[in-house]
């Protein structure tokens, strides 16, 4: 018996229900691909690499901090948010370089971490311009350049305050 054809029947490509069964595969394709993309482009920069080399280095960071102790050191950072500038204050009788690096951590994204050359205006106070506004929180250190043999930290939210007393862990 031969199969018969209704000439008022439209072909398949012009019915509901084909387009919505190729629909549901299709649509989970295009999730999958969204989620590859999203897993790839925000991947945590929290995981360090190299936690052998970390390791050996947590030495050099002890001497750093047992030296700004032992100089009795501790530094006040100011941020004037009109202007734009950073001041950063040491009271010593220890005489102190021409230069400061002031390194800002993010806490979770290594991409807003930055590193600032402070510049000695008088005897310990120090200053540099920010190209770009502080916002939100950073873990904070001070070092002298360029033996960096000591080092001052802190950690500052920006958002709600603009000053912090450094001091050696």
């Amino acid at each position: 018996m031969p199969l018969s054809t209704d000439s008022n029947t439209p072909p398949w490509y012009r019915q509901f229900w084909p387009w919505f069964l190729i629909a549901l595969p299709g649509s989970v394709v295009i999730a999958s691909l969204v989620t590859v993309y999203i897993a790839f482009s925000g991947a945590d920069s929290l995981v360090v690499d190299n936690y052998y080399r970390d390791g050996l280095a947590i030495n050099q960071v002890l001497e750093q901090d047992r030296r700004a102790e032992a100089l009795g050191l501790s530094a006040e950072l100011r941020l004037d948010a009109t202007s734009g500038e950073l001041f950063v204050t040491i009271d010593t009788v220890h005489p102190l370089p021409e230069q400061l690096a002031l390194l800002l951590f993010h806490p979770t994204d290594s991409k807003r971490d930055r590193e600032m050359l402070l510049t000695e205006i008088t005897g310990g106070h120090y200053r540099t311009d920010l190209n770009q506004p502080l916002l939100s929180r950073y873990y904070l250190r001070v070092l002298p350049e360029p033996d960096r043999d000591w080092r001052l930290v802190g950690e500052l939210n920006f958002a709600t305050a603009d000053q912090i007393i450094l001091r050696a862990e």
